[in-house]
């Protein structure tokens, strides 16, 4: 397990991120070899054991491999023993008006938790793997951070706003809207953290008073600082958070070692 730490003070919220499940409709689908369906559900058990006094989860995209209503309705089954309140927000291989239809309780802009307020971006863009932000969602953004101006704000998208240092992820990241994005955030002290999926990896840097956090999938595992597309052989995994009420947070991720673990470490895409 990884963590980074901040000093933190007064009462403290534990929050848990997972990402990228990448689960078919079909139970007997498979992501580069891998039944990514099995791999959610070890790690779903892994946070139910290891986090208890989670109070919070959010998924933070590709839910599925290629927004399929069967697909959200089977990943919307394996949640149902999950007891923590959660939330999910659309990747690239997601459809969000499909899972805003499905399960519109799930989809919301902004989660109160303690004084923190965690903002949800929909960074997807239709039939693109590149993310964007319109100039519709920056405005309601600046509106957001303008409602939450007294609360320390943590950000939760699929995209990441900044390269993580493998060229071929970072051919994808967010595109539109993105410095109007970074500039909006660098300028709002209260925004602590920018969260988010897409990249399979572990990626943890700060951007001026900015924590920057990228989470491993719970399916297959993306090289970091790889140039061309490449597997990696590291487990799946998920992020927590413990959240402090005067803004400060610490953060880790934890690897779950997962059974019946096979992936095509030799693919050359997907």
């Amino acid at each position: 397990m990884s963590r980074e730490r901040k000093e933190s003070i007064g009462s403290v919220h534990r929050l848990v991120q997972f990402t990228d499940p990448h689960i078919g409709g079909r139970p007997d689908y498979q992501l580069l070899g891998l039944d990514t369906g099995h791999t959610l559900d070890q790690v779903l058990r892994a946070i139910g054991r290891e986090q208890p006094g989670a109070e919070l989860l959010v998924a933070t995209g590709d839910i599925t491999a290629n927004g399929s209503e069967a697909a959200y309705r089977r990943f919307l089954q394996k949640m149902q023993p999950v007891r923590t309140p959660w939330y999910w927000l659309p990747g690239n291989h997601d459809d969000a008006a499909r899972m805003q239809r499905l399960a519109p309780s799930r989809s919301v802009e902004v989660v109160a938790l303690g004084n923190w307020r965690l903002l949800l971006l929909d960074t997807s863009l239709e039939n693109q793997i590149c993310g964007g932000l319109s100039d519709v969602q920056l405005q309601r953004l600046q509106q957001l951070l303008q409602e939450c101006r007294e609360h320390p704000v943590m950000i939760l998208m699929h995209h990441q706003p900044v390269p993580v240092g493998s060229d071929w992820i970072d051919g994808h990241m967010l595109r539109q809207g993105s410095e109007r994005f970074l500039q909006m955030v660098g300028e709002a002290q209260n925004v602590k953290a920018l969260v988010w999926g897409h990249v399979h990896q572990q990626f943890d840097s700060q951007l001026a008073h900015l924590g920057l956090h990228a989470t491993p999938s719970t399916s297959v595992q993306f090289t970091p600082g790889s140039g061309p597309f490449a597997v990696d052989d590291e487990m799946p995994g998920y992020r927590w958070f413990e959240l402090s009420d005067d803004g400060s947070y610490t953060t880790g991720v934890q690897r779950v070692t997962v059974s019946e673990y096979s992936v095509d470490l030799a693919s050359a895409g997907y």
